[in-house]
């Protein structure tokens, strides 16, 4: 340890398992943001983009004219699409043919399940999800 404890403590001595507990218990869980924004610079504060450089001035001109008026600001559509997200998030092209190399193009959303069950029947492809099997139950401490 860096400095002793209050009770004169200078090491600490674990099991294999207790180690492992605390080296767990640092671990941030999956899919978590690490870094939190909270106030201005929160993703939804509405004055963040008179804080947060934006992509054009005209934006932000709009922007100041909008909270000068106090009326409320149109929502602009998302600059990223799903398929530059994926690529971006796990360096993987979706839209790139693994036949011929080509670029694929998206046809259409397909959002209500009854289609999307058309669909897979039409090509001969399971409709069912997958099943999932129980976690299994945890490790009986070595005390117990």
């Amino acid at each position: 340890m860096k400095r002793p404890l209050p009770d004169g403590t200078t090491h600490l001595l674990f099991t294999g398992l207790e180690f492992l507990r605390r080296v767990a218990s640092l671990v941030p869980p999956p899919r978590a943001n690490l870094t939190r924004f909270h106030g201005v610079f929160a993703p939804g504060a509405h004055l963040r983009p008179f804080l947060v450089p934006q992509a054009g001035e005209e934006e932000a001109s709009v922007a100041l004219e909008a909270a000068a008026s106090k009326e409320p600001m149109k929502e602009r559509p998302s600059g990223v699409d799903w398929a530059e997200v994926l690529s971006r998030t796990f360096d993987f092209d979706v839209l790139a043919c693994v036949r011929c190399g080509g670029r694929r193009r998206l046809l259409a959303y397909v959002k209500q399940a009854g289609a999307v069950r058309a669909i897979l029947e039409h090509l001969g492809l399971p409709t069912a999800g997958a099943s999932l099997t129980p976690a299994p139950a945890p490790p009986q401490a070595a005390w117990c």
